[in-house]
């Protein structure tokens, strides 16, 4: 998912980077715990019954499928957000805060879009100046991806034709 603000002039754009999250936390919980208790009365039902061998299964699967869950929704919390100004680009990666921080002149800056040579594989979007390179939106599908691609090589083109 992407979202662009700029300013009125287009000198100052960000864009929030951020996957798509079908579940807030609450909802995940709450799943979770309806799966979990069913799979350990389950396991209680058989043990009740003299399979107990059953009832350690049944709650490593709940303590798997919860880090699962906790898995996905840490990931689904990945931001990057991708600032032009007048002068600089500048990318930031990170959950909560900036974890990763990267920037170049913005004349300099370049956008590659590579696609891959295996039809179903995605296309790979990075920003590259010199010999540098980040890669930014691995978690968008193939039409945000190249969306985005244009969007920010229209904000750097507009530079070069202001300036």
């Amino acid at each position: 998912m992407v979202k662009q603000v700029c300013d009125a002039a287009g000198q100052n754009c960000h864009w929030l980077i951020r996957p798509n999250q079908s579940m807030h936390w609450q909802s995940a919980i709450k799943v979770y715990l309806a799966i979990a208790a069913s799979c350990l009365a389950v396991g209680v039902f058989f043990a009740l019954h003299g399979f107990w061998p059953v009832l350690p299964f049944a709650g490593l699967e709940v303590i798997v499928l919860g880090g699962a869950f906790y898995a996905c929704m840490v990931r689904g919390e990945q931001r990057e957000i991708v600032s032009v100004n007048a002068d600089r680009l500048t990318v930031e990666k990170g959950r909560r805060k900036p974890q990763q921080h990267w920037e170049c002149p913005r004349a300099w800056a370049r956008i590659k879009l590579e696609r891959s040579r295996i039809a179903w594989y995605p296309s790979r979007l990075s920003v590259a100046f010199k010999s540098e390179r980040v890669e930014i939106g691995s978690f968008l599908n193939e039409q945000e991806r190249c969306l985005l691609a244009a969007e920010l090589q229209q904000v750097l083109r507009h530079n070069a034709a202001t300036h």
